[in-house]
């Protein structure tokens, strides 16, 4: 729970249920998240006794989506989820509203909460979406920063789990470099207790910030292993992420170079665990940071990771609006 400063709304505190960081949420309510996850998705496939109590709890609740970033899997799941749980979405583009163009942050945060009951946003810098919490009157749900992907990783753990079982004491191994998604991993590591193995060229290895929350907490989550073949083996999950995330600026070709020691490919799968799972948050450059059968490969679990972002991202609704 967040203790959100008064705004210009109303000279009085508010209590909401902020979805920004997983490091920042309380263990028992990521639990419940997962828990009603599968109820959720067992709902919709027809499976659990209770489907109506799903089909319409959002009872025409309005949740806006705020998009810096382009966006397919986060947009289209966000608008299911919400439209298959009886609410409504508004689109917000940001050249169409006056953010930026002669409001302030704090006053346009003020703004949605009037009209709106959920504000999910897709930012560049992570600073932008605190300070729109820190004056929202309404619920924040981090769709992505520069630093940090918790719906993607959530849903990771969530599928895991749903073919393998707990997560925790398990081995997760990251392969290329250390981007926001990986960041979000290490968030849930040290909420989760499983353990994650980096492995990637030195010049991607994870920063002095990235590495900062691990103060006061439990530092052996994390182990850097530059040799990739020695990094999977054992490995229970095994991840990866585009190269050049978007707007980034192009790898030059020794980097490049560098990063293909640590393609993901069916022969290096094969050192892991023979039920190890492979996992990517997609879009993929095929040839890249994987070969391109890895997505035929029994082992790779990517599509029902993409579906699965649907059903979290609806108990992440029903968390933030006290549903459940």
């Amino acid at each position: 729970y967040y203790e959100i400063e008064p705004s210009i709304i109303k000279n009085e505190k508010v209590i909401v249920n902020n979805f920004l960081n997983l490091n920042e949420i309380a263990p028992k309510n990521l639990e419940a998240i997962l828990e009603d996850a599968s109820k959720v998705k067992k709902a919709a496939l027809g499976k659990f006794a209770s489907k109506e109590r799903y089909g319409n709890c959002l009872n025409k609740r309005l949740t806006g989506l705020l998009f810096e970033k382009l966006s397919t899997r986060t947009r289209l799941s966000f608008e299911a989820a919400v439209l298959k749980l009886g609410g409504q979405v508004l689109n917000l583009r940001k050249d169409e509203i006056h953010l930026g163009h002669g409001e302030t942050l704090e006053d346009t945060s003020a703004m949605f909460s009037l009209f709106l009951d959920v504000l999910v946003l897709r930012l560049y810098e992570e600073e932008k979406l605190y300070e729109f919490s820190r004056h929202s009157k309404i619920p924040i749900i981090n769709g992505l920063t520069n630093q940090s992907h918790p719906c993607q990783v959530l849903t990771d753990i969530f599928t895991f789990q749903e073919i393998r079982g707990s997560i925790s004491d398990k081995k997760v191994v990251w392969l290329g470099v250390a981007n926001n998604v990986f960041q979000s991993f290490l968030h849930a590591a040290a909420v989760f207790k499983f353990h994650v193995v980096f492995s990637g060229p030195i010049k991607f290895h994870p920063s002095t910030k990235m590495l900062e929350f691990l103060n006061g907490h439990d530092e052996s989550v994390l182990t850097v292993e530059q040799n990739p073949i020695v990094a999977v083996q054992n490995a229970d999950l095994v991840v990866t992420d585009k190269w050049v995330s978007m707007h980034d600026d192009k790898l030059r070709k020794s980097d490049l170079d560098d990063l293909e020691n640590f393609k993901v490919t069916k022969q290096l799968l094969d050192y892991a665990k023979q039920d190890v799972l492979f996992m990517h948050c997609l879009p993929a450059d095929k040839g890249q940071e994987v070969s391109r059968n890895i997505f035929e490969d029994k082992r790779c679990v990517v599509l029902k990771e993409a579906e699965n972002r649907m059903h979290l991202q609806k108990s992440i609704l029903r968390w933030c609006l006290n549903l459940f």
